[in-house]
C-alpha cells in the first residue's frame, strides 16, 4: 500500500503554489468564512423571486421557535395541523403546544429504550445493534410516526394550557444527558440480571425513576390536562370575540385539528438505493411500545413533487424531511445547491443522491412545512415556500425559499393523507401482503433512512 512520501508533498505543494487559481482561493479562503466567500450574489439577486401562485389559504401564525431543541419534527407536525384549528375556530394566530407532546415522548422513549434493552439481552454489550441503542437513547429528534404514535395515546392541547415555561423544554441538552446517564446505568442492569422474572419489576422500578427526573426538569402536563379528561380553554377569536372550548385533549387532535387517528398520514421517502413503488420498514426505531413502526413507501422524486402540489391545490400543507442546513443561506432564507460557487475555487461534489446515502454523505436531520409553491406554465414547481421552525430571525421572517432542484437532490420525506395516492400506491398501506415483513424492505436502525429529525 503506498504511503504518504514526503517528497511527493513538496513536489504538490510547489505544484499548487504556482497554480494561480489556487493560490486565489487559498488568499480568500484564509481570511473569511468560505459560505461568505463563496456565495453567488449574481445567483442570488436573479433568481429568487418571493412569490408563489399556489398556497395554503392560511398563513401560520405566529411563527415558531424550537430555539435550543431537536423538537423540529413536532413543529413541523403541529404547524401543520394548526392551519385545520385556525380555520375552524376562526383564529388569527394559533400554536399548539409542542412541549406537551415532547414530554410524553420524552418519557415514552426511554421505556421503548429499557424494552430494546431487554430484546436483546442475548447479544454481546459491544455488538453493533446494543452500541447503537446505547449511543443516545433519548435523543430529542423523531419521524412523523412517532409523531401520531404520541398523539394516538394522549392527545393535543394548546399551548395556551402547556408551554414553554420550563427551561428544559427549550435547552434540552442536559436533560438528555442525565436521562442518557441513567439508562445506561438500566441497561446494564437489565442486561446482567440472572432472573427473568426480575426484568419487569425492575423495568417499572425504572420508569418511576425516569418520570421523577422528568418532572424534576418539567411539570408532567396532567397535573394540568389529563390526556383522557377534558380540558376548558378560553380564546379570542379573530374578530376579538371570546369564545371557550371543552374537550379532551384526543378530541382537539381529531375534531378540532383534523387529524384521523384511525386512519392517519402515510410518509413517502425518496430513496434511490432501493426499488420504487415498495415499503421501507425502519427496524426497531420507535417511542412507545406496540406502537406504529416506522413505515416508508419508496418513490421517485416525480411522484414526490406531484403529490406536494396536490396537496398545495387542495389547500393542505405539507410536512417533509431534508438534509438541513446543507446548501441553506439562513441569512438570505434560501435552500438551493447552485448558491455557492465551489467550482472557483476547483471544488466539485461527484456523487450521486443514491452514493450520498450510501457512503453517509446525505440524510434526512431536519423536518419543516411547505406552504406554498409556484408553478410554471407547464405546472411544474420551480419553488417552494417553506416554513421553519427556527424563529423569525431565521430566513426572511421564518421563511425560505427551496429550489425544486434543492427538493430533488436533498429533501427524502413527505407525509401526505392515505386518499391523495393514487390507487396502485395507497394499496402499498392498506394490502396485507405488502405489508407483511416477506414483502417490506427491513432496514437496520442506523440506516440513513432511520436518521431522527432534530
Amino acid at each position: 500500500m503506498p504511503s504518504l512520501s514526503i517528497e511527493e508533498l513538496s513536489k504538490w505543494d510547489e505544484e499548487f503554489f504556482t497554480d494561480l487559481t489556487h493560490c486565489l482561493a487559498s488568499t480568500v479562503l484564509k481570511n473569511y468564512n468560505a459560505d461568505d466567500a463563496l456565495l453567488d450574489k449574481t445567483q442570488l439577486l436573479k433568481h429568487y423571486p418571493r412569490v408563489y401562485n399556489t398556497t395554503v389559504e392560511i398563513d401560520g401564525a405566529p411563527i415558531t421557535n424550537q430555539k435550543s431543541s431537536g423538537r423540529c419534527w413536532l413543529f413541523a407536525a403541529t404547524n401543520q395541523l394548526r392551519l385545520n384549528a385556525m380555520e375552524k375556530l376562526s383564529l388569527k394566530e394559533l400554536e399548539l403546544s409542542q412541549s406537551y407532546v415532547f414530554f410524553y415522548d420524552k418519557l415514552e422513549k426511554c421505556n421503548y429504550f429499557l424494552e430494546q434493552i431487554i430484546d436483546t439481552r442475548d447479544q454481546k454489550v459491544d455488538s453493533r445493534l446494543v452500541q447503537y441503542l446505547l449511543e443516545a437513547p433519548t435523543n430529542d429528534g423523531g419521524q412523523y410516526s412517532m409523531f401520531i404514535n404520541i398523539v394516538k395515546k394522549y392527545g393535543l392541547v394548546p399551548k395556551a394550557l402547556y408551554g414553554d415555561l420550563p427551561y428544559s423544554t427549550t435547552a434540552s441538552r442536559k436533560l438528555n444527558q442525565l436521562l442518557t446517564t441513567k439508562l445506561r446505568e438500566f441497561a446494564e442492569v437489565l442486561r446482567e440480571e440472572p432472573e427473568v422474572g426480575n426484568l419487569p419489576i425492575l423495568q417499572k422500578k425504572f420508569q418511576k425513576q425516569i418520570f421523577k427526573i422528568l418532572t424534576t426538569f418539567m411539570d408532567a402536563p396532567s397535573s394540568i390536562v389529563k390526556p383522557n379528561e377534558e380540558f376548558s380553554w378560553e380564546y379570542l377569536d379573530k374578530d376579538k370575540n371570546l369564545k371557550s372550548l371543552k374537550c379532551t385533549p384526543l378530541e382537539f387532535a381529531t375534531n378540532i385539528c383534523g387529524l384521523d387517528l384511525e386512519q392517519p398520514p402515510v410518509s413517502l421517502i425518496n430513496d434511490p438505493r432501493h426499488p420504487y413503488g415498495e415499503l421501507i420498514e425502519i427496524d426497531r426505531l420507535g417511542n412507545v411500545t406496540g406502537g406504529d413502526a416506522v413505515l416508508y413507501l419508496n418513490v421517485d422524486n416525480d411522484t414526490l413533487t406531484e403529490l406536494v402540489v396536490k396537496r398545495l391545490k387542495n389547500n393542505k400543507a405539507v410536512f417533509f424531511g431534508s438534509h438541513t442546513p446543507r446548501y441553506m443561506d439562513k441569512k438570505n432564507g434560501i435552500m438551493d445547491v447552485d448558491l455557492w460557487n465551489y467550482k472557483a475555487i476547483g471544488y466539485q461534489c461527484n456523487q450521486s443522491k443514491a452514493s450520498r446515502i450510501k457512503y453517509h454523505e446525505s440524510l434526512m436531520t431536519h423536518a419543516m412545512l411547505i406552504t406554498g409553491c409556484h408553478l410554471s406554465e407547464n405546472g411544474k414547481p420551480v419553488r417552494y415556500r417553506v416554513e421553519n421552525s427556527w424563529g423569525k430571525d431565521s430566513g426572511k421572517d421564518g421563511l425560505y425559499l427551496m429550489t425544486q432542484k434543492y427538493f430533488e437532490e436533498y429533501a427524502f420525506q413527505i407525509v401526505v393523507d392515505l386518499d391523495e395516492l393514487p390507487e396502485n400506491l395507497k394499496e402499498k398501506f392498506t394490502d396485507k401482503e405488502s405489508l407483511s415483513s416477506a414483502t417490506k424492505i427491513i432496514l437496520p436502525i442506523w440506516d440513513p433512512m432511520g436518521a431522527l429529525a432534530i
